[in-house]
């Protein structure tokens, strides 16, 4: 171990690689920006990958890019960015989101000189869950030269040798930033490349990757961190021991993509969940969509009813600018893509239907051959019984409240599921348990210590808003 290193890389205890966000989960938001990294962190993330520039007056500025609309960051003082650029961050601030979010950094230091007062500001900061990294070999070798004490790692290119690289710089840490190298870069992480940094006591961190199958591979390597735009990818419910809970992601995982769209449906099944809830409604020539409110104005560009226009009508709306502009290029899905979607990827959805035509949605939903991995519900009461009166079979859920007594709601619907509030779960779940009911939870809230509470439960199925908080609790459940 070199002599100056105070701060080791940081390890997850079941040796598995740390997700780092690439520039926070900039699949999901602006990169390098305060938003950015808080959905990182609520996507799994455990460290969060940053660009360092220096304003004029040597103030580490966090941006991939020197030049942000127009404005060359170098030519300025950190007071006069403040102005300039509002929402530009600087180290300083980073840190301390991190330190609120239990991240540690991962710093890829773009601007010549920016090593020392990085170092000089996280060890302000008293950070001890930080690595420097550097293409530029000067950079990472004055780290080693200033006795750095957190980890270096020198980024090395396709076609570069990584060992000619930490030889010249001594660097702690080979980065292979690979991504583009092959159709398969897990391939070109050899065994024999795996000893050879294992002889030289160096540690492998490895590129941004987004591609679900070749993360799979990567995550069983021998490595210190993958990097990704998709922290989700890596860092959902898939990371940890299965807990027996099927989480239900109402309208998707909505507080980051807007409900009811494609990138909330993705979103919710790259997370780990096991469900989709969504809405449905009839369009004007019959065709059946996702949405929840019966008029456009709140969730697109459109206004008026739904009822009034054609899916062809409907088809180039903006869906997803209301939420964020990250989002403008969201539309109104067909419940047929969404169906598509979670065949994909093994999944199910709760359909929610708001006005379809009960006949016509078990017609399309069979059709579709998806009526064993759905269950449905409506708000109108009359819908559920058409449905339940046309099939004896298809999966319906059901609230007691919504029928006065347990035996009044088994006695009109017969569901498969039943739906129960936190403050009803202790009474209401033994008592379908025994009836051969499934009980779901459900919770919109947002308060840790529900989360808590409901991971000591480990519910059957919830159906709830904020997967990120079930998550972040089994996990502290489970440390």
């Amino acid at each position: 171990m070199r002599p100056s290193l105070k701060f080791p890389f940081p390890r997850r205890a079941d040796g598995r690689p740390l997700c780092i966000a690439h520039r926070g989960a900039s699949a999901h938001a602006k990169e390098g920006t305060p938003k950015a990294y808080d959905f990182a962190a609520d996507l799994g993330s455990e460290m969060w990958e940053i660009d360092v520039w220096l304003s004029s007056d040597g103030v580490p500025l966090v941006s991939h890019d020197p030049v942000q609309n127009g404005i060359t960051l170098a030519d300025h003082s950190r007071d006069e960015l403040h102005d300039l650029l509002p929402d530009l961050p600087d180290l300083n601030q980073t840190i301390e989101q991190a330190r609120e979010r239990g991240q540690s950094l991962y710093l890829d230091l773009k601007a010549k000189g920016s090593g020392a007062p990085s170092v000089a500001l996280l060890l302000a900061n008293v950070v001890d869950n930080a690595v420097l990294g550097a293409f530029d070999d000067t950079e990472a070798k004055l780290l080693i030269d200033n006795s750095c004490p957190y980890p270096v790692s020198v980024l090395v290119r396709a076609g570069e040798d990584p060992f000619e690289r930490a030889r010249a710089t001594y660097a702690d840490i080979i980065h292979l930033c690979w991504e583009h190298a092959s159709d398969r870069p897990q391939d070109l992480v050899t065994p024999d490349l795996i000893a050879r940094a294992q002889e030289r006591g160096l540690g492998i961190v490895l590129w941004h990757e987004e591609r679900p199958d070749v993360l799979a591979d990567l995550v069983k390597l021998p490595v210190l961190g993958i990097c990704t735009d998709n922290p989700e990818l890596m860092g959902g419910f898939h990371s940890i021991p299965d807990t027996g809970i099927e989480v239900v992601c109402h309208r998707g995982i909505n507080h980051i993509a807007p409900e009811n769209t494609m990138a909330s449906a993705h979103l919710t099944f790259d997370f780990g969940c096991d469900w989709l809830e969504l809405d449905v409604r009839e369009t004007a020539d019959g065709e059946i969509m996702v949405l929840h409110d019966d008029t456009l104005d709140r969730t697109t560009s459109g206004s008026g009813k739904i009822t009034d226009n054609t899916r062809e009508a409907l088809k180039d709306l903006d869906a997803g600018s209301w939420k964020d502009p990250h989002w403008h290029h969201e539309r109104i899905p067909h419940l047929s893509e969404s169906i598509a979607l979670a065949k994909q990827h093994g999944k199910k959805i709760y359909i929610e239907n708001k006005s379809v035509d009960p006949q016509k949605l078990l017609d399309f939903v069979a059709a579709h051959d998806f009526l064993d991995d759905c269950f449905f519900w409506s708000p109108n009461p009359q819908i559920l019984l058409d449905m339940r009166a046309l099939s004896k079979d298809c999966n319906i859920k059901s609230n007691i409240v919504h029928h006065g007594s347990f035996e009044r709601m088994v006695e009109q619907l017969q569901p498969q599921i039943c739906e129960i509030q936190v403050k009803d779960w202790e009474v209401e779940a033994p008592l379908c348990r025994e009836h051969g009911i499934r009980p779901m939870l459900q919770y919109f809230g947002s308060d840790p210590e529900v989360f808590v509470q409901i991971a000591k439960w480990r519910p059957e199925m919830i159906n709830l808003d904020r997967a990120d908080m079930l998550l972040a609790a089994l996990k502290e459940q489970m440390a």
